[in-house]
């Protein structure tokens, strides 16, 4: 046990870290708040703040984060309200319907539940009406509902849950969290749907996520932020495997960072992710490695016999990345050179004959140009007269001014997009100092790690970007949305603007 844990520090220190970056346990703490995570956790507080009864989050697939993001959400609110904050999760929803009801009422109350349904009832919402009256939030999470599907009743009975009031104020937020299924069963119960107005759905990572999720997690455990461990093309290896699942990234990485501790090289590259994906789908490893071809004509042409060279076209869930060794390749093709030279060879004539086609016709058969066509159009500024001709231009021959007007048009019509870039530049720059000028002098200063720009000022008006902390956006107008949260209207770029919340923002003179 001692050597053990001597290894962890040894490890940690030669990454220079604190502690582990990549544990698969859920952890709130080590949650990357940024894209839809961001926009997710808006929705849940907002749900929260403004008693809005039911939420649903769900996801594509397992392992896209939504229980850590719940986790995070149980931590906010419990350093916000403290003891006032009353919650229940059950994370293994597979009971039956007074089974829950029981579990959720001894969380909230902290006491066993009685063995009847009414009585665990009555003490539920009495200890749900006190946390209310006292300031608090009431919250009740059902994670894995996916599990519930078959299990209408047990639904049926949650849905009911929700209905309980005080003061026409619903007494908690219920949270119902699951997977793609649970979306789908939800909306065949319409009855349950309705009772759901605030909804979420996760979809796999991005490159650029999955990028930012490695790196906030390295810097979260400690990793100094000017420093880059994980090279690009061994993120995008990761990002490729993993399909944008959060839960397979985090694997991969701590896998690979094992690696290149026992390799005791500085820098996690292509070899130290290989190796992990090798160990993670069962085929050990095998060096040295060698890129296979990436391009999907290679899977028409080419029909590996070899084992090894099957396995570096296979794309499946838990294949290991195209890498094929030296053993493996070099046999492949001393047999079957001759079957890829002769298609390419056909293939290079055929081009040559054509090309040599085209040639003659061009030189020989090709009608020749006449002289007098015109191949350009060349646009000239019209010359000032020498002298005044004011008076001698009036009553000039009417037939004179009109042999001669095709040619003065000629000279100053250009196409509209000859303009100066300088006229546009002065444009956009006399645009920008209106927009100022009206602004009053005040700006919004994003202090959010990442903030979202919305449509109007509201939470449910639609997203239209996200901007990051230090952005500098000036202040059009000012309004309150109807949960007395402040909303300011920015300018943005390209004559656009949106609505930002003063909880993300500060407003401050120039």
């Amino acid at each position: 046990m001692q050597d053990l844990q001597a290894m962890t520090e040894e490890y940690l220190r030669y990454w220079g870290l604190d502690h582990h970056p990549f544990l698969l346990a859920p952890d709130g703490n080590m949650m990357c708040v940024t894209g839809q995570y961001f926009e997710c956790f808006e929705r849940l507080k907002y749900a929260i703040n403004t008693n809005k009864g039911g939420v649903i989050v769900a996801s594509e697939d397992a392992g896209l984060g939504k229980t850590t993001i719940l986790l995070k959400l149980i931590d906010e609110m419990k350093a916000e309200y403290g003891s006032h904050f009353r919650y229940a999760l059950v994370d293994h929803p597979t009971l039956t319907a007074d089974q829950m009801i029981g579990q959720i009422t001894g969380l909230i109350t902290g006491e066993t539940p009685a063995d009847d349904k009414l009585k665990n009832l009555t003490t539920l919402k009495n200890a749900l009406i006190a946390g209310k009256m006292e300031g608090g939030k009431n919250i009740i999470v059902i994670d894995e509902g996916q599990m519930l599907c078959d299990e209408r009743n047990v639904l049926q009975e949650l849905r009911v849950l929700i209905n309980l009031t005080h003061n026409n104020e619903y007494l908690h937020t219920f949270i119902l969290s699951g997977q793609k299924v649970l979306w789908d069963t939800l909306q065949d119960m319409p009855e349950f749907w309705q009772r759901l107005p605030v909804r979420y759905y996760f979809t796999p990572l991005r490159f650029e996520e999955t990028r930012e999720l490695i790196r906030y997690r390295l810097n979260k455990a400690g990793l100094d932020v000017a420093r880059e461990i994980f090279a690009e093309d061994a993120i995008e290896i990761i990002h490729k495997y993993s399909k944008g699942l959060p839960r397979t990234v985090i694997a991969v990485s701590d896998l690979a960072l094992l690696n290149g501790y026992n390799d005791k090289t500085r820098r996690i590259g292509f070899k130290e992710v290989s190796k992990a994906i090798n160990s993670m789908s069962g085929r050990g490893e095998s060096l040295p490695y060698i890129v296979a071809d990436r391009r999907e004509e290679a899977k028409e042409t080419a029909k590996p016999s070899s084992e090894a060279a099957a396995a570096a076209v296979n794309r499946g869930p838990a294949a290991p990345l195209e890498y094929i060794s030296h053993s493996a390749r070099q046999p492949f093709f001393d047999q079957h050179s001759p079957q890829f030279l002769k298609p390419v060879l056909i293939t290079l004539l055929t081009l040559l004959f054509v090309f040599i086609g085209a040639a003659g016709y061009h030189f020989i058969l090709a009608p020749k140009q006449p002289q007098n066509t015109v191949v350009g159009k060349e646009i000239q500024k019209p010359e000032t007269p020498k002298e005044p001709a004011a008076e001698s231009a009036q009553v000039k021959n009417p037939q004179e001014t009109t042999e001669t007007q095709p040619q003065h048009q000629a000279s100053v019509q250009a196409p509209s997009d000859a303009a100066p870039e300088t006229d546009v530049i002065a444009t956009f720059r006399e645009e920008m100092k209106k927009k100022h000028e009206s602004a009053e002098n005040r700006v919004a200063v994003v202090k959010a790690v990442a903030a979202n720009i919305r449509s109007g000022p509201g939470i449910e008006s639609p997203r239209i970007l996200t901007i990051i902390q230090g952005e500098i956006l000036p202040i059009l107008a000012e309004q309150s949305d109807g949960t007395g949260m402040k909303w300011y209207k920015v300018s943005l770029y390209g004559n656009r603007t949106g609505w930002i919340a003063s909880e993300v923002a500060t407003a401050t003179a120039k």
